[in-house]
């Protein structure tokens, strides 16, 4: 298999300066929000967000994407109008309602008071690696690992394939 991968990269079919975005950002953890809204985010997710980033509430849960993904995801949303389903003022209300972020010198960012509104953030936020994106929810749900834990299909799956 390291061969191939060597071979791969070799003839020049793997980019190793383009990150892998279904494992860009994992791993999570607990952290507070100081009065200013300042939210410290984990050291190894802190790398793909050196060139900054870019905040935007989904369906109540604030999200934070490099800003490579971000103009992928605008990109992805501008072939998808048609006039029917995604509009070209859905889009631009997405993208009205992003928000640009940056590392500060202690590796947090600022999340805006209306993110922290719509989202519901308090003083303690739960930080989700979840692939392209971070995620921040609410810290404190009783059902957060039944949520979030490893669902027995993936451990199946995994086991399968010798992983």
């Amino acid at each position: 298999m390291e061969t191939q991968t060597l071979e791969a990269e070799a003839r020049g079919d793997i980019d190793l300066a383009r990150p892998h975005l279904p494992s860009l950002f994992r791993g999570r953890g607990q952290y507070g929000l100081d009065d200013k809204g300042r939210l410290t985010i984990p050291q190894q997710m802190r790398r793909p967000l050196l060139d900054g980033g870019n905040l935007v509430v989904l369906d109540g849960r604030a999200v934070i994407w490099t800003e490579e993904t971000f103009q992928q995801a605008v990109d992805h949303l501008q072939t998808t109008v048609d006039g029917a389903e995604v509009l070209q003022q859905h889009v631009r209300g997405f993208v009205s309602n992003t928000h640009p972020v940056s590392l500060d010198s202690q590796g947090r960012i600022v999340i805006p008071p209306a993110v922290r509104v719509e989202a519901d953030l308090e003083s303690q936020v739960l930080v989700l690696g979840s692939g392209p994106r971070i995620e921040l929810l609410p810290a404190g749900t009783e059902d957060l690992d039944a949520m979030f834990g490893v669902h027995d299909s993936i451990v199946d799956a995994l086991d399968r394939a010798n992983f």
